[in-house]
């Protein structure tokens, strides 16, 4: 009896749910068939501008660099411009199978807005923050009515940064396109630290990884350089520094001066080397999506190689090496939050969102170095605690904001912007809050073939 009141309840649940997309299914804009790659709903372009895009999406297509797509919209009836690109990039289901190279250009001239949807096959090419500076540069000719010279613009940006037919293929390779002869130097290196994992079994795994990670290194020379006594050299120097890395097996008191020293300098040296891997492999990626943040590769190996400092260096080296370790987590995260929270408003939030992490950042610093003085003179009036309240108070706007950024979506983000502008209502920024609420950041990366990446602008 039980079970069946389980199954019972479960049938009524999916019922409700049931009725519950339909109706909302109801309320949404219908999507126009795709009759070709240009569908202008609104007439915005002249018969000699719809053809010459249209051959444009199509010359684009044919060379196999992508599919692009473009819908000149005469209304989407309140739904979020985000939504509804989706909707119509997913019925119209651009790009080819495998590859998701689809992208939908929305053009909404009744609300001078529009988006750029991107398949997930080109949002490292085409990532949020470029896709916003497009359409920047495409809203003053949608408000000033020149819809074909806007969108050709567009189409010059859009072709100018799709990779080639032949990138495209299976057979090509992604890494250093214009220096192949980096590849193998590059994948030794990489991966040179697989020759250490017999470290970690003991005393003695130095004699195995000594001569791996030489061979490692020395290849690489040699893949570069094509020089055998460069090879050679380049090995010869990486052979003995898994013998001095593996002298952290032994008590500091069991190894005699010469040793210390050896071992002190073994460890230098792989903190260096850690630091250069790791830079060299994310500074890597990262620059195929985006050549302008190539910093962070050294950002992020920095901060595992202060970590990794810390375990080679006990006492205390390592207490200050972890206060220089946690102050720069802190000014990461408030960098990445401030930046997150001010870009629809700022073109260029970089230098703002620097500030604001150093600053926080440091007021949490003086209130960890006077709440450690007054800890110690037991009494007096904590100063530490007005800093640390300071520190919140400087953060929580920009956590704030960029919660609700990320959770709102495109439509609270226009709204958002609209009120900063003076043009849209606090009321309806308010009340758009309400009912999105934070439950909608679960519908983030939830889609097929399109993934939410791109970008939305309106007036």
């Amino acid at each position: 009896m039980r079970a069946a009141r389980y199954v019972w309840i479960a049938w009524l649940c999916l019922c409700v749910f049931t009725a519950m997309n339909g109706v909302c299914a109801a309320d949404q804009h219908p999507i126009p068939e795709p009759t070709g790659l240009l569908v202008d709903q609104v007439g915005a372009l002249t018969d000699a501008e719809r053809e010459a895009i249209a051959a444009r999406l199509k010359t684009i297509q044919d060379a196999g660099h992508a599919q692009v797509a473009i819908l000149i919209a005469n209304g989407i009836e309140g739904e979020p411009p985000a939504d509804y690109a989706l909707r119509v990039a997913e019925k119209w289901e651009l790009g080819r199978a495998q590859r998701d190279d689809g992208v939908l250009v929305l053009v909404i001239p009744s609300a001078t807005a529009a988006r750029i949807e991107v398949g997930y096959g080109l949002e490292g090419v085409i990532p949020d923050a470029r896709a916003s500076q497009w359409l920047d540069e495409l809203l003053p000719a949608i408000k000033k009515k020149e819809f074909g010279k806007g969108l050709d613009h567009l189409l010059d940006q859009i072709e100018g940064v799709l990779p080639s037919a032949k990138t495209n293929s299976n057979t090509e390779n992604y890494l250093f396109p214009d220096h192949p002869e980096w590849r193998l130097p590059f994948v030794l290196v990489v991966f040179s630290p697989f020759a250490l994992f017999p470290l970690f079994f003991g005393r003695w795994g130095s004699f195995a990884s000594g001569p791996l990670l030489a061979a490692f290194f020395g290849g690489a020379a040699w893949a570069l350089w094509q020089s055998a006594a460069v090879a050679f050299a380049v090995a010869a120097v990486a052979l003995p520094l898994p013998f001095l890395w593996g002298l952290n097996w032994w008590e500091r008191e069991e190894l005699g001066r010469g040793l210390r020293y050896g071992r002190t300098f073994g460890n230098l040296i792989g903190v260096a080397l850690f630091f250069s891997v790791i830079a060299l492999f994310v500074g890597a990626g990262v620059s195929a999506m985006e050549p302008d943040a190539v910093w962070v590769g050294p950002m992020f190996a920095g901060l595992l190689s202060v970590g990794l400092a810390i375990f080679l260096f006990p006492g205390k080296p390592a207490h200050y090496l972890m206060i220089v370790l946690r102050s720069a987590m802190q000014f990461v995260f408030i960098l990445v939050v401030a930046a997150v929270a001010l870009e629809p408003f700022i073109p260029h939030p970089g230098r703002i969102a620097f500030a604001a992490a150093a600053l926080v950042t440091a007021c949490i610093a003086l209130g960890l170095y006077l709440d450690s003085r007054e800890r110690a003179c037991d009494g007096g009036t904590r100063w530490s605690l007005w800093f640390f309240g300071l520190a919140l108070l400087l953060a929580l706007p920009f956590g704030v904001l960029a919660l609700l950024l990320a959770a709102g979506g495109e439509d609270f983000h226009t709204r958002l912007v609209q009120a900063a502008a003076g043009s849209g209502s606090i009321a309806a920024v308010l009340a758009l809050a309400a009912r999105v609420g934070l439950i909608a950041a679960v519908r983030i990366g939830l889609g097929g073939r399109f993934g939410g990446g791109g970008a939305g602008r309106s007036e």
